[in-house]
């Protein structure tokens, strides 16, 4: 028995990104606002980069401005439950569409369906750093003049057809919270890609008024970063309480700008991406060729065009025997469809269904851990529950 507990995802924070944010919240260094937008829309070729207090926030915000008050808006009926949560901010009924269960990705068979029983708009999510087919969705859509909005929250550095996940719709989310691979501690972006919403996200930008220091959040994140090493970990793991690895559901709160210390954070994630996004990646690869004779396990594999960023390595348990180990990492993923959260039901259109490919996910999908704190001996012991 080892006292090491693996987190099943980690989003790594540099003794410099934590010193910028302090040197922030106290008012010793400047905000870095401007330089963090300007950043995000080199790497996202976006015409503008709107800075929220979360990724909710930023998805609320995109889905009142592309929809009409109380309009009827297209979720995938398998996801994060933070999608109810923007849909009741954002006072939008909910249709559903269905996932494939082999890539994560849209249905593009159910995105037609439930597009002719009446949307004004539909989000396509991708999940785990795996990419969803955008531009599959966007050409069915567009038959209808249904716009699309790209959920990027859990992007985590993959790509489609060589672009960076987060750069497809005309208004795409991003997430920088905790369990995103890249952390500012909270925070999120809309990210807009025509002048038109940029002259919104202006507008905008100005109505969310001044951010907060973020003092409370640089120490929240130094504490939890300390506590996620796996030599820590199992201490937070073992507190019920926290809820750690559990879907929680979290209500609505009016959008607020990034606070400043966590954009100074931001700005120093930024450099480190690429490098965990290759960390991940190599340990994927590792874990992939170790499966490749397993019988009762199965690799998600990415939609044609496509590659996984590995926020977490996706798999679905072909037998239905493999139970969860989290001392290793090994999780279920989202034990509900977005059809079952109670909180959704009210706003949720009567007669939708989160479809076979969904529930399917619900039973079938495993995560493993990819992060850069996962070394030799974690991947033996990953391997073996492989076996």
């Amino acid at each position: 028995m080892t006292w090491r507990w693996q987190p099943p995802v980690l989003s790594p924070v540099s003794s410099r990104a934590l010193i910028d944010g302090i040197g922030v919240a106290m008012g010793f260094i400047p905000g870095p606002h401007e330089t963090v937008v300007a950043a995000l829309r080199q790497r996202y070729s976006a015409a503008d980069a709107l800075l929220t207090d979360s990724g909710t926030s930023a998805l609320i915000l995109a889905l009142r401005k592309i929809l009409p008050p109380g309009g009827t808006v297209a979720f995938p009926g398998y996801a994060c439950m933070d999608l109810t949560t923007a849909a009741l901010g954002a006072g939008m009924r909910v249709r559903l569409y269905d996932i494939d269960p082999s890539t994560l990705s849209a249905d593009l068979d159910s995105v037609r369906k439930t597009i002719t029983r009446g949307v004004d708009a539909i989000v396509v999510a991708h999940l785990y750093g795996y990419p969803a087919d955008v531009l599959g969705v966007q050409e069915v859509a567009a038959e209808y003049g249904v716009p699309v909005i790209e959920d990027a929250a859990q992007g985590a550095g993959g790509t489609l057809r060589g672009g960076l996940l987060g750069t497809f719709g005309d208004i795409a989310i991003l997430s920088f919270g905790r369990g995103k691979g890249m952390t500012s501690g909270s925070g999120g972006a809309v990210l807009v890609q025509t002048l038109e919403l940029a002259a919104w996200t202006s507008r905008t930008r100005a109505a969310l008024g001044a951010a907060s220091a973020g003092g409370f959040e640089v120490m929240t994140l130094a504490a939890q970063s300390l506590l996620a090493h796996p030599s820590m970990y199992r201490l937070p793991a073992s507190i019920p309480a926290l809820k750690l690895g559990a879907m929680v559901y979290h209500p609505p709160t009016e959008p607020r700008p990034m606070a400043a210390a966590a954009a100074a954070i931001l700005h120093s994630a930024l450099e480190m991406d690429e490098r965990e996004v290759q960390y991940r990646r190599a340990r994927a690869k590792n874990l992939l060729s170790s499966m490749a004779d397993s019988p009762d396990v199965v690799a998600v594999r990415p939609v044609v065009g496509g590659e996984s960023g590995f926020l977490r390595l996706a798999l679905l348990d072909a037998g239905g025997h493999k139970l969860p180990r989290a001392t290793i990492g090994a999780l279920r993923g989202y034990p509900m469809t977005l059809e079952q959260h109670p909180q959704l039901r009210p706003i949720l259109v009567p007669g939708e269904r989160a479809g076979k490919g969904s529930e399917f996910l619900r039973d079938r999908l495993f995560t493993l851990p990819t992060h850069s704190h996962v070394n030799r001996a974690d991947l033996t012991r990953l391997e073996k529950w492989l076996d």
